[in-house]
């Protein structure tokens, strides 16, 4: 398969970047009639190039107006190679400078300078003009690339041209076909007889006819019913690829430009991220704390606030680490670029004020924000993907992470993330419950374990004749309620801590077993046997009941409770032989009519409500029935 890569237009309005991509291709890139009829480009542009070398190239031309600037930004955004276009009789000009700015803040790392109309001038004053844009790129990725003279009129330098991108492609990494499938949105429009068209440039993983994909942030989820690459139909499509894509049962409205076509639920869209902010040197004043800035990602932009982290502001030329608050939803993963524009046209400045890349996409809630960066960003910010992700988990905390998510924040592809995690996992890094899909950093494993041994001590002082308390006792005293697993594993690894049956306990605190053959365990058994529906309460089960002191007392009870031999609802005490029939009539009754009130269990059993209300409650408590409303019915799976 050939090579593919994206080329993409940049510099000031009517400098010939339109013309240019015509002449090249023979492809009018301005579309619009209202583009022909004012002679300038106000949507982007599209065409295709075939390098000598068999590279297959898509070109995207993008508006030079300052008005457009946005639009221009939606262009830049995947693009490998840059032509940086100059007009020969005019020189650098505002939006060449604000271009440039652009391509560098989106990472952008190969171009060519292309000076155009050149039949307009004399040699000596192109030569000028080159002398001067050599000083103009100068300290940036530029600086060393090609100034090719070109007219487009004449046909001057485009066979130079395109021998020069021909050298420059191979050094193209291209965009990584292993990670998450994206395509941002750049055109959306209804094709006769075909429905709902969608392009834009595949910015990582590959697709097929006959897929699903999601209109992400709020958009449904779809079937490609075709695809075209390179102006023809294809069966798939890879990153680093202009594609056209053919949605079935999906109206235009929606999937509009700014929307991103993912594979369902592989991304969630997110309202906040982290991530270090570049701010231009050209800027007239610092950018303050909480300063709201226009966002630009991909081909979607919106309000943002600012909250600076460790810094009351950055200065003009500075960087720094922030917190970056989106009035709407955006498709984003770890590593992401993205550029920052002001709000009103600033000195000499035009709008764009900065930008920078995302280190944490979807950021946890964190106390006073505005303070210094967290540990996790720096870490976040690393070159190797296997800190990053081990970041990622310490950062999570006792929520944890599955392998999507972690290889969003990380922002590397779901198979680098799983074989990251499997290394981690074997070195004991992470942790994770068997079968489980969550995995959970060290740290966060350790830090419930100490929470929860200080709860269940708490406990035990409480209770001292129990031998061991249920999660539904102990999981509200901890902060955040821990899942069931990362709380069963934490206290697994705790030498001080033990599990029997379903109750927790701490191995020092644990009372002595009850001997359940006891006299005293008899007489309590028999009382509540005797009583059987009627419950009794520990008061009731205690008189008359001699030879034991109250602390013996609780803790026989206890252990009768705990072996089954008494059933304990809402600190009254059932036989649980009479308790099991009664479950099985109120089944046998839930499969026939569907639903019981309070009224008509109380007409089934025959109890008043001092009975009726705990055993429900127990029956709602061991999943044999589901409370809805005033009603309960049965549980799904009985």
């Amino acid at each position: 398969m050939p090579k593919r890569i994206i080329i993409g237009t940049a510099g000031h309005i009517d400098h010939g970047k339109s013309a240019l991509v015509r002449a090249l291709t023979g492809t009018d890139p301005d579309r619009l009639k209202e583009e022909k009829e004012r002679g300038i480009t106000i949507e982007l542009g599209f065409a295709h190039l075939s390098l000598p070398s068999g590279t297959l190239a898509g070109i995207v031309d993008v508006p030079g107006h300052e008005r457009f600037v946005r639009t221009m930004v939606a262009g830049a955004a995947g693009v490998d190679i840059v032509l940086l276009v100059i007009a020969a009789d005019e020189g650098v000009m505002p939006q060449t400078r604000e271009h440039l700015d652009i391509c560098r803040l989106l990472s952008i790392r190969h171009g060519v300078v292309v000076l155009t109309k050149c039949d307009k001038v004399d040699v000596p004053f192109a030569e000028l003009q080159e002398e001067e844009i050599r000083n103009f790129v100068r300290g940036t990725f530029l600086q060393d690339a090609p100034i090719v003279r070109v007219s487009s009129t004449t046909g001057e330098g485009l066979a130079g041209l395109t021998a020069a991108l021909d050298r420059i492609a191979p050094d193209v990494a291209g965009k990584d076909a292993s990670h998450f499938f994206r395509l941002p949105i750049d055109r959306s429009f209804t094709m006769k007889g075909f429905g709902t068209v969608v392009t834009g440039t595949l910015v990582g993983g590959s697709i097929a006819v006959g897929e699903e994909v999601q209109v992400l942030p709020h958009g449904p989820v779809a079937r490609i019913r075709g695809l075209q690459v390179h102006g023809g139909p294809a069966d798939s499509s890879t990153a680093g690829t202009r594609t056209a894509v053919n949605l079935q049962g999906v109206e235009k409205e929606n999937a509009p430009r700014g929307s991103v076509l993912c594979r369902p639920g592989t991304i969630a869209p997110t309202r906040t991220v982290e991530a270090h902010v570049e701010y231009l040197p050209l800027a007239p004043r610092p950018l303050k704390n909480r300063a709201q800035v226009s966002f630009h990602a991909f081909t979607t932009a919106c309000r943002a606030r600012v909250v600076l982290y460790g810094a009351a502001e950055i200065p003009a030329g500075g960087s720094g680490t922030a917190r970056l608050h989106l009035a709407e939803e955006m498709v984003l993963l770890g590593g992401d670029r993205f550029i920052l524009r002001g709000f009103a046209p600033l000195e000499n400045f035009g709008y764009t004020i900065g930008g920078g890349r995302i280190l944490h996409p979807c950021p946890p809630s964190r106390k006073g924000a505005g303070s210094a960066a967290p540990r996790a960003l720096s870490l976040l910010d690393a070159p190797e993907a296997r800190i990053r992700i081990l970041a990622a988990f310490e950062d999570a905390g006792w929520r944890g992470l599955e392998e999507k998510e972690a290889a969003a924040i990380a922002g590397v592809g779901p198979e680098t993330a799983r074989i990251e995690i499997a290394r981690l996992l074997g070195a004991g890094e992470i942790l994770g419950t068997e079968g489980g899909s969550r995995r959970w950093h060290r740290s966060a494993v350790e830090g419930v374990g100490r929470k929860a041994a200080e709860a269940l001590s708490r406990l035990h002082d409480r209770f001292p004749g129990r031998e061991g308390f249920p999660r539904e006792e102990l999981s509200p005293l901890l902060p955040g309620a821990p899942e069931t697993g990362l709380l069963a594993m934490a206290l697994a690894a705790r030498p001080d801590a033990g599990k029997a049956g379903d109750l927790y306990f701490l191995a020092a605190r644990r009372p002595r077993s009850v001997e359940l053959s006891s006299p005293l365990a008899r007489a309590i058994a028999e009382k509540v046997g005797r009583a059987g529906l009627a419950a009794l309460s520990k008061a009731d089960l205690a008189e008359g009941v001699r030879g034991a002191d109250a602390g013996q007392f609780d803790k026989t009870l206890e252990g009768l409770v705990r072996a089954g031999a008494v059933l304990r609802a809402k600190e009254l005490y059932f036989d649980p032989k009479e308790v099991d029939v009664l479950k099985e009539k109120l089944v046998s009754f839930l499969a026939k009519r569907g639903e019981i009130t309070v009224s008509e269990f109380k007409e089934l059993t025959g109890l008043t409500r001092k009975y009726l209300i705990p055993l429900l409650e127990h029956f709602d408590l061991t999943k044999v029935t589901l409370r809805v409303g005033d009603k309960r019915v049965l549980r799904k799976g009985r």
